[in-house]
């Protein structure tokens, strides 16, 4: 019986320790430092058969006219768009964005990663304020965290659902439309949407961090001089506790697979 055989694909940190970890005498790893699929991956793939693909978050931008020797992998992945989703119609695809252990465990690593950027602006968190939009796992664990060091915390949402659980939160909460009305030292995004729009922009201007996914909070066209897009914090902040979460993700889900 041959080993199994991975290939793992992403710039992320928490890929190349990744890569690392699922190695043992019975797996066979690579690991390729890629944001793109490309010939060369197409080659490695046709050379390994692999029985398993871990992706990263985003979707792989793709190079090739067709994905070779990936008909018969379990497939590891973050998001997908269209095109992915025709390529890897045939295949069965595992998203540990939608695995409730990742999700909660990265929110927290997240917040706390957050928490170590905000901090190199040599400026204290207690005895601030922060506007934190959505109430999502990330701002309630970012919220929680904050609180907890001393900050103020001001929730916005969109729906009536959220603003009344921050409420019941004992947060101080507001909706989306009526944020630029509010007065706070900073502004953190966990909003997976471009809601930001230039009359808004306008009316904020404390700087914005926005923890979301690319490409941010920002409609198209608006620009700010105080916004940092930060995605994909845990990776870059604590790459070796973000591995641990993505491999428990992975093994976890293998293993109620087949169970199942």
């Amino acid at each position: 019986m041959r080993n199994e055989r991975w290939m793992v694909i992403g710039t992320d940190e928490r890929l190349k320790i990744l890569a690392k970890k699922l190695s043992n005498p019975e797996r066979t790893v690579y690991y390729k430092n890629k944001t793109n699929w490309d010939h060369e991956c197409n080659q490695l793939a046709i050379e390994l058969e692999p029985d398993y693909i871990v992706l990263p978050i985003q979707p792989l931008k793709v190079e090739v006219p067709a994905l070779m020797g990936i008909e018969n992998a379990v497939i590891f992945c973050g998001k997908t768009n269209e095109k992915w989703k025709e390529i890897l119609k045939e295949n069965t695809v595992y998203y540990y964005l939608e695995d409730e252990e990742f999700i909660w465990q990265n929110a927290l690593l997240t917040a706390e990663a957050f928490v170590a950027r905000f901090y190199q602006t040599k400026e204290a968190i207690s005895g601030k304020r922060f506007i934190v939009t959505g109430f999502g796992r990330v701002a309630k664990t970012l919220g929680h965290l904050l609180r907890s060091i001393g900050a103020e915390v001001i929730v916005a949402v969109r729906s009536e659902v959220q603003f009344n659980e921050a409420k019941a939160f004992r947060y101080k909460a507001s909706y989306l439309a009526d944020v630029g009305d509010i007065e706070a030292d900073y502004f953190v995004n966990t909003i997976p949407a471009k809601w930001l729009d230039a009359k808004l922009n306008e009316k904020i201007l404390i700087p914005i961090y926005d923890l979301a996914s690319a490409p941010g909070c920002l409609q198209d066209g608006v620009e700010r001089e105080f916004y940092e897009l930060l995605p994909a914090l845990p990776g870059k902040y604590f790459p070796k506790d973000a591995a641990n979460i993505l491999y428990n993700s992975i093994v976890g889900q293998l293993r109620r697979g087949k169970s199942c």
